[in-house]
């Protein structure tokens, strides 16, 4: 497998979906009423005071049509297992949420709750995690569901999830395919891996230590898409450019259109014959002035990413063969993926 770092103009993707829920209850106890952060036995923290959460699966790579079941672990500040608190859970499709099936559920007294998801359907997909309270906190897990459908199998009545939208991060055609599909936002472009944890700053601190007469700017990145593709075919193809598409991500229901991002001949963009793999890294989002763009942020094209919330991102990836090299531009044939991502005002602050 080769590694490519595409140095390309940023633009923009994806498809929007957040994620609303309603009720259900779990089996609590516990709480600490000398806690300041407790009202009634229940945990009531904010920005300042909640913790973390940590999503475990007992099994990532799932056959379909059987379960496997996960745990949330939630802790405040002080790494204190908080009770009574409730997590909130989503699927993309292709994942059906089994319990909770009404998307939430209250923290027992060792501050965990308890769940199971079930695959529907083949590929990579994407669950995540939140607090109902801290924006920022939230956790990202891959879902692999492996093997063909099963006769008779219908998928999991009375189950959830789903809420998220999309589904597929790999999408094929039988000869070329789109194993893994997500994005880098945090400047660490040297794995040759796709990271599960999805997650997009969209607003950058101008100073991460008032307390000090000197600005510590927080450090801020272009958000690149990352994939895995593989060639399957009994010849060279050639990856030519990337287009993508994304809705309401500046507080409106339009759709932005971007790209075409083009590889350049430089990239090296190329997968050999018979199960030829890459990695390719691609800048589709800019940072600028402190906040993330669509499109060119210079121009007055671009369009600044204002909105908040849980986005469903699409891709159509165009490539050609080496045997049809006198093909239009425009009559490429593409493959597509989408995956899921988290856009807030992430503090990344040392």
């Amino acid at each position: 497998m080769r590694r490519h770092t595409l140095s390309l103009y940023a633009i923009t993707l994806a498809g929007a979906g957040i994620i609303g829920f309603g009720g259900c209850q779990g089996n609590t106890d516990g709480g600490s009423a000398a806690d300041p952060d407790y009202r009634d036995e229940v945990f009531v923290g904010d920005e300042t005071s909640t913790g973390s959460i940590r999503v475990v699966l007992n099994e990532s790579h799932i056959r379909v049509g059987d379960t496997s079941g996960f745990k949330a672990y939630v802790t405040d500040s002080k790494g204190q297992p908080i009770p009574n608190t409730r997590v909130i859970c989503d699927t993309e499709q292709g994942v059906a949420l089994i319990e909770p099936t009404t998307g939430y559920e209250l923290t027992n007294g060792d501050g965990v709750m308890s769940g199971a998801v079930g695959c529907v359907t083949p590929g990579s997909y994407q669950m995540v995690c939140r607090l109902s309270i801290g924006a920022n906190r939230r956790q990202f897990v891959s879902v692999t569901c492996t093997g063909d459908i099963p006769n008779g199998f219908t998928g999991f009545p009375g189950a959830g999830g789903g809420g998220l939208g999309g589904g597929r991060q790999t999408s094929e055609n039988g000869d070329i395919s789109i194993t893994e599909a997500g994005l880098d936002d945090d400047g660490n472009l040297g794995s040759s891996g796709v990271s599960p944890d999805a997650s997009v700053d969209i607003f950058q601190s101008a100073d991460c230590d008032s307390s000090t007469p000197e600005l510590d700017v927080e450090p801020f990145y272009d958000t690149y898409a990352v994939f895995n593709v593989e060639n399957n075919l009994e010849e060279r193809v050639t990856l030519m450019y990337l287009d993508c598409a994304v809705t309401g991500i500046d507080g409106t229901n339009n759709t932005a259109n971007c790209g075409p991002i083009r590889f350049t001949r430089a990239s090296d963009s190329s997968i050999e014959a018979n199960n030829g793999s890459t990695y390719i890294q691609v800048p589709v989002f800019k940072g600028f002035q402190g906040g993330k763009y669509v499109g060119s942020p210079t121009d007055g094209t671009g369009t600044r990413i204002s909105q908040q919330g849980i986005f469903n991102i699409a891709f159509k990836l165009y490539y050609q063969r080496s045997s049809d090299e006198d093909v239009d531009s425009d009559d490429l044939p593409y493959i597509t993926a989408s995956t899921t991502a988290s856009f807030s005002n992430f503090n990344r602050c040392p």
